[in-house]
């Protein structure tokens, strides 16, 4: 007896445009999900789904097992689970930050920062809010307020996660921009400890040092970066003009 089917099941598809003969296919393709059950007969009904993924009365087709299992594949339970609180809240704040970029591309600092600061209130350790709230003030010319964004972001751990480079060096570079030295050289320091394969973070600290008239370390710094590149030419005029000073 054939294995029994009950569950959410997908097909792919192109998508289609237009009517008759004007009908298109396109490139892109979607998925189209059905609670589908085996009966007696060895067919396969499919309903159309509710949106938490259980099936409605509403019958769509019914198709011979082998059409069936040549047509459809199994739909991972996950995608019709239900969102946990911590989820709507990290998919809430992440819409926050989108209106605040909205904000930011017509220069609207104020609401952004507002939009930003939203975007924390439902999730405390986003990233992205933290460093545009930061950035925000720091156009509206508040640096206290910005140096306070920027020191919470500095305490979220997952900021130093490589997968989050860059992040923390768009962050090294607003504190720098913002006379901020020390958080700024704190930032490229731990980021190197993360990957100090990355000529990039050796050059910025270089840079965040000569700005803070630490010449010594300035240009220990920027020899790494020229050992790991060697055309590194950013670093190479840099150290250059550091040594005319006879450091």
């Amino acid at each position: 007896m054939a294995e029994k089917i009950d569950g959410i099941f997908h097909e792919t598809k192109q998508i289609e445009a237009g009517t008759m003969g004007t009908k298109r296919s396109h490139d892109a393709s979607h998925d189209l999900h059905y609670y589908a059950k085996s009966n007696e007969k060895d067919e396969v009904i499919l309903y159309y789904l509710k949106p938490d993924g259980s099936a409605t009365a509403l019958e769509v087709d019914k198709l011979p097992r082998a059409e069936f299992n040549k047509r459809f594949k199994p739909t991972p339970d996950e995608k019709f689970a239900p969102k946990s609180e911590e989820q709507k809240k990290k998919e809430e704040a992440e819409a926050k930050v989108a209106i605040a970029e909205k904000h930011v591309e017509k220069e609207e600092h104020n609401a952004a920062a507002f939009e930003y600061g939203q975007a924390i209130k439902k999730d405390g350790k986003n990233l992205k809010a933290h460093l545009g709230k930061g950035k925000a003030h720091m156009a509206l010319g508040d640096v206290e307020k910005a140096k306070e964004s920027f020191q919470n972001l500095s305490e979220i751990d997952s900021l130093y996660d490589k997968d989050n480079k860059h992040v923390f060096n768009e962050y090294g570079i607003q504190l720098r921009r913002g006379k901020m030295y020390d958080l700024a050289i704190d930032n490229y320091n731990k980021a190197i400890a993360i990957d100090p394969d990355d000529e990039a973070l050796y050059f910025n600290a270089g840079r965040a040092y000569y700005e803070a008239d630490m010449q010594k370390e300035a240009v220990e710094h920027l020899e790494k970066a020229m050992a790991l590149k060697s055309d590194f030419e950013e670093a190479r005029l840099l150290h250059a003009a550091i040594s005319k000073k006879g450091v």
